[in-house]
């Protein structure tokens, strides 16, 4: 498990994110929620959740997420009451709960391939216990979950699913000063292109969690 430690003092926030792949066998997914709710109640201020890789593009897209769910729960302007939810809306940059969990949530199929992905935010500098804790509940093994391999077919899976389009991709990529012209990804150069739709996700989930106070401030008026 990757264990990344954050601290962001003009929000009053100090936590610590692992991320970790689990080889497992003969479990449903009822049995993935309910390892969900046994882990979480065992450990105060911590958040466990399992998603789908599909539509992750690198460990910044989940540090990014995990931060702005905590940010929301702090201020109150959480979408969902389950911070797990929660979690995966800011991955997904989106609002709707359906969508989100189609595309972000784990299925019955995960589950059958054999491996399935997680991420734990804790308050506390635990999470190494919580580890251990996992793999023993469901007699689990942990293998690397490796979400730094890039790929053109899956840049441009995930640009389509953000709706992100090439002119947003190249103003990104000429405010880095990277000269674009007909430049389209390869072997090479394929780390700027996912700097840039890095940068345009981050966007999203910014646009996502100001969406909830524009909400509250017509609400109000």
């Amino acid at each position: 498990m990757i264990i990344q430690e954050f601290s962001f003092a003009e929000d009053q926030l100090h936590y610590f994110v692992g991320l970790g792949s689990l080889i497992i066998t003969k479990l449903e997914l009822d049995d993935i929620f309910n390892l969900i709710e046994i882990i979480q109640k065992r450990y105060e201020g911590l958040m466990l959740q399992f998603f789908n890789r599909k539509l992750i593009l690198n460990y910044n897209h989940i540090f990014y997420a995990c931060y702005h769910t905590l940010k929301t729960f702090c201020y109150k302007k959480n979408i969902s009451n389950k911070m797990g939810i929660e979690f995966l809306l800011y991955l997904s940059a989106d609002r709707q709960i359906k969508r989100t969990l189609e595309n972000y949530g784990i299925t019955t199929h995960n589950i059958n391939q054999g491996a399935i992905d997680f991420c734990a935010i804790s308050n506390n500098n635990n999470l190494e216990i919580v580890r251990r804790d996992l793999l023993k509940e469901i007699n689990a093994e942990e293998i690397d979950l490796n979400l730094g391999k890039t790929s053109y077919d899956k840049y441009e899976r995930i640009k389509e699913y953000f709706g992100i389009n090439e002119n947003q991709i190249n103003t990104v990529l000429k405010s880095y000063r990277i000269l674009v012209d007909d430049i389209k990804p390869t072997k090479t150069n394929i780390g700027h292109f996912y700097l840039a739709l890095e940068d345009l996700i981050c966007e999203k989930m910014v646009i996502l969690s100001l969406e909830k106070s524009s909400y509250e401030l017509e609400s109000a008026e």
